[in-house]
């Protein structure tokens, strides 16, 4: 089978059973309660610790997916398709948290509010390309925004500028 077959099968919900994946999700929600709530001295900082975890954990796909294109490692799609959904899943629950540190800590800080509109951007863009939004010229603008690694760098550079420089 092609390896764009291999795509086009990639169930986004995982393929366990419901209960297995309601049991996931659930302490992973209850694990992120307690990574925000105690990994710092208040609960806006832990979610911003929480953000930050889910983001860089979220966003291995990326250097993997290089690293296996420069070696040209062969027979590994169907292993780069789960993390492919976990890339997809914890961005969204890093976009989601982002938002509630945001709400949280009353930002009024306009590079913060740029990242989170990049972030938000890059979350939607990764979706569209997901579901193979159309029209295919629509398709093509979504995939080439979203896969630039410069929106990436912005991304990072107005969240450091906004945290550290303001």
């Amino acid at each position: 089978m092609s390896e764009q077959g291999l795509v086009d099968q990639i169930p986004l919900f995982g393929e366990s059973s419901w209960k297995s994946k309601c049991i996931f999700l659930g302490a992973l929600f209850f694990l992120g309660v307690l990574i925000a709530v105690y990994s710092d001295y208040n609960l806006q900082t832990g979610s911003g610790n929480l953000t930050m975890a889910l983001f860089v954990t979220a966003n291995i796909y990326y250097p993997a997916k290089r690293i296996r294109i420069h070696y040209n490692v062969r027979n590994v799609q169907l292993f780069f398709n789960k993390i492919l959904v976990y890339h997809i899943w914890l961005n969204t629950a890093s976009f989601i948290v982002a938002c509630f540190h945001c709400y949280i800590t009353l930002w009024s800080n306009n590079w913060l509010m740029l990242g989170l509109f990049l972030m938000g951007w890059l979350t939607i863009g990764g979706f569209l390309m997901w579901i193979k939004y159309q029209p295919s010229r629509l398709k093509k603008g979504v995939y080439l925004l979203h896969t630039q690694q410069v929106v990436f760098l912005l991304l990072v550079f107005t969240m450091l500028k906004g945290h550290y420089i303001f």
